[in-house]
Order: structure tokens, then C-alpha cells, then sequence
């Protein structure tokens, strides 16, 4: 055979072959490993980030129920009463009787407030405000019948009474509940939603089996309220994630006889 075809013999072209097979596979391994190590760091910064995410929400609604607060107050300055709660169900349709609105349902005839639990969604509408919490729900809303009654019915003053309250898990009354008492409670039931209402559906959601959560959605009308720290479900305190805020009666006093309109 000439020197010029031995030069290009195929055979350290082929033998090199076993060796790039060899380098080939060990790289699928090393890209293994890399993958797996990525994914259980993706697995521990996801977990933070949703925390942080979780929290933002907790805060965003607690400064949604003070604007809240502020806009009941408010309300209460210029109209001298607070407004009566939007209904979730019933009503005739009219102006002031239609559930989900956002609109207070009150009777025109008798200045009370439609539902006699005096419990219910927020009315947004009436009072300027969003539609929902964090979560896509509405705000449930509590007023005391006395202080959300208008003409011809008798217009609340300085020595009005009211029974809500607002309690720690164990019933014992939050100092900033007492020994005024509240006129209003407002809350978010929070990431779980049970006992809130969609605002996009108007769906109710079913109730919590957490005794603190059942609490705020079964009160409806009742006087006493919950709000504790959060945990979460199996937590040996039981879930809760409600978000509640009140307005008291003295501070409300404060801002309307400052604004001229008590006594």
C-alpha cells in the first residue's frame, strides 16, 4: 500500500470513539447531579418566597381594614350614623334592597337596617371603596343596629350602648374592645376563605371546622368576635387566618364630637 493511503487510514479516527462514548456518558451524569442539586435549592427558596408572598397579603388586608375603619368613621362624621350592611341574599332589588351590590340595604320607611343581624358584606359601594380583600372575598361587616339607624328611627349620641366585642381565642376581651366596646367589626377570612364570599361568583364558601374561624362565620349577628394570631391547619391551636379590625365606640365618639357632630 502507497505512504499516501496509510496516512489516511480510518483506524485512530475509530479507536478514538469508545473514549468520546465514555466522556459522553459521565457528562449526562454530572448533568444529573446539577439538576438535582438546582431543584432542592429552587425547592428552598420557593418555600421562603411564598411565605413572603402570604405575608404581603396579611399586611395589604390589614391596611385595607384600617382605610376601612377610616371610611366607617368617616360616614359617620358626615352622615351621622355609620351605614347598615350590604345583604348576601334576599332583597326586592330595589335602590336599597339588593343583595351583593355593594349598596347598605336599609328600610326607607322605618331608617333599620335591612338584615336584622346587622351582619353582612361591607358596602363598598357606599363607601367608596375596593371590592374584595387580598384573596378575591369580601369583608364581612358587623355593625350594632343602634349606631347604623337613621331618621325616622332615633340617631345614636353619646349615650348610646352597644354589646360587640371582640375576644382572644380563650374569650377573654382584647383591652382596645374594652371597656368601649366596639360599634363595628369588620374582617377578611383570610388564604382559606371559609365563611367569606366570592366577589367575583357572590358563592358563599362553607364554613371552617376551626372552632376561633367558626367563631367569626357563625356570629353573623352575634356580639362576639375572635381575633388571635395566625397558625396554620394541624396546628395544635387550631387553624386560623381571619383578619379582624373594630371600630370603637370612644374613638368614634372622639372624631365625631371633634368634627362638631356630638353631643
Amino acid at each position: 500500500m502507497s505512504p499516501l493511503l496509510q496516512r489516511h487510514t480510518p483506524v485512530t479516527v475509530y479507536s478514538r470513539f469508545p473514549d468520546r462514548a465514555r466522556a459522553s456518558g459521565f457528562t449526562l451524569v454530572e448533568i444529573a447531579i446539577a439538576v438535582f442539586i438546582i431543584t432542592l435549592l429552587l425547592g428552598s427558596i420557593l418555600v421562603p418566597l411564598t411565605t413572603q408572598v402570604e405575608q404581603r397579603q396579611v399586611s395589604e388586608t390589614q391596611k385595607m381594614l384600617e382605610d376601612i375603619k377610616e371610611a366607617l368613621a368617616g360616614h359617620a362624621v358626615a352622615k351621622g350614623y355609620l351605614p347598615c350592611p350590604d345583604r348576601t341574599s334576599g332583597g326586592a332589588g330595589t335602590a336599597n334592597d339588593t343583595a351583593n351590590d355593594g349598596v347598605e340595604d336599609f328600610n326607607t320607611g322605618t331608617g333599620i337596617c335591612y338584615t336584622t343581624s346587622q351582619s353582612g358584606n361591607l358596602p363598598w359601594v357606599t363607601l367608596g371603596l375596593g371590592t374584595s380583600d387580598p384573596w378575591g372575598r369580601r369583608f364581612r361587616y358587623r355593625v350594632h343596629g343602634s349606631y347604623a339607624q337613621r331618621s325616622p328611627a332615633a340617631i345614636f349620641n353619646l349615650t348610646t350602648a352597644t354589646n360587640l366585642g371582640v375576644t382572644t381565642s380563650g374569650g377573654a376581651l382584647l383591652t382596645a374592645a374594652n371597656p368601649d366596646g366596639a360599634v363595628a367589626v369588620i374582617l377578611s377570612h383570610g388564604k382559606n376563605g371559609f365563611g367569606g364570599m366570592n366577589a367575583q361568583t357572590n358563592t358563599q364558601l362553607p364554613g371552617s371546622t376551626s372552632l376561633d374561624e367558626q367563631d367569626n362565620y357563625a356570629a353573623g349577628g352575634g356580639s362576639t368576635y375572635t381575633s388571635r394570631t395566625i397558625t396554620p391547619a394541624g396546628s395544635t391551636a387550631g387553624e386560623f387566618d381571619d383578619v379582624v379590625t373594630w371600630l370603637g365606640k370612644y374613638p368614634l365618639f372622639n372624631r365625631m364630637v371633634a368634627a362638631g357632630k356630638l353631643p
